[in-house]
């Protein structure tokens, strides 16, 4: 856990050293109208694009971290046989799992349907989105496997940043892909099937690991 860790902690160094100024750029693009980039940040790096993927590793780590970390504490994990090792190692799996199926799925979608201008200002508001939550949310997971902080008082922090990142992409999908009143039930619909159905598919994996690898076990 401790070189988990670690590992998260160089992964965020790297990442706002190589990409501090797109960073800043994308805060003050997020609430402005939706417009195409231009000049510096028209094109996107290949140390951008390294360090989009460095941080998605990196919040699919920090949630298979903390899965792992209520399992222990509530499950007596290490009262069993079941290596923790491979525990963690399929936790962060399913983490992965669920970003590539939702990247995926939702290139194909928005490929269909809308045009390469707005798939770029929403790739680009996702990627960005992605980002601050990997950032708010390590020092919750030091404190949460650090500090014993009960499961209650987690689950409510890991859940606020969840609902207030989940409100911003809300926020600038309607702006991007449905600006007319109409585009409400649009919203719905996409939000339905690209954020809520996959959030369910990834729980239940974990539920189904938990039951089979420890509780039945």
């Amino acid at each position: 856990v401790a070189g988990s860790l670690l590992l998260c902690f160089l992964i965020l160094v790297y990442v706002l050293n190589k990409t501090r100024r797109q960073l800043t750029q994308q805060t003050k693009d997020f609430f402005s109208a939706p417009k195409e980039r231009a000049g510096l940040f028209a094109v996107e790096t290949t140390i951008e694009s390294r360090s989009r993927l460095f941080i998605t590793f990196q919040l699919c780590l920090m949630g298979g971290l903390m899965v792992f970390a209520y399992a222990q504490y509530s499950l007596d994990l290490f009262l069993g046989q079941i290596s923790p090792h491979l525990l963690l190692g399929l936790y962060v799996g399913c983490f992965i799992a669920y970003f590539v199926a939702k990247r995926i799925l939702t290139a194909f979608v928005n490929w269909i349907f809308f045009p390469k201008s707005q798939q770029k200002l929403w790739n680009d508001s996702y990627s960005y989105l992605v980002s601050v939550e990997s950032l708010l949310l390590f020092p919750f997971a030091l404190i949460f496997v650090y500090f014993n902080l009960s499961f209650e008082k987690g689950i409510w922090m890991f859940l606020f940043i969840i609902l207030i990142t989940k409100i911003l992409l809300t926020f600038k999908t309607l702006k991007i892909f449905f600006p007319k009143c109409y585009g409400l039930f649009h919203l719905f619909a996409y939000l339905c099937a690209l954020e809520l159905m996959p959030m369910l598919a990834l729980w239940k994996s974990l539920a189904y690991i938990t039951d089979n690898l420890i509780v039945k076990y």
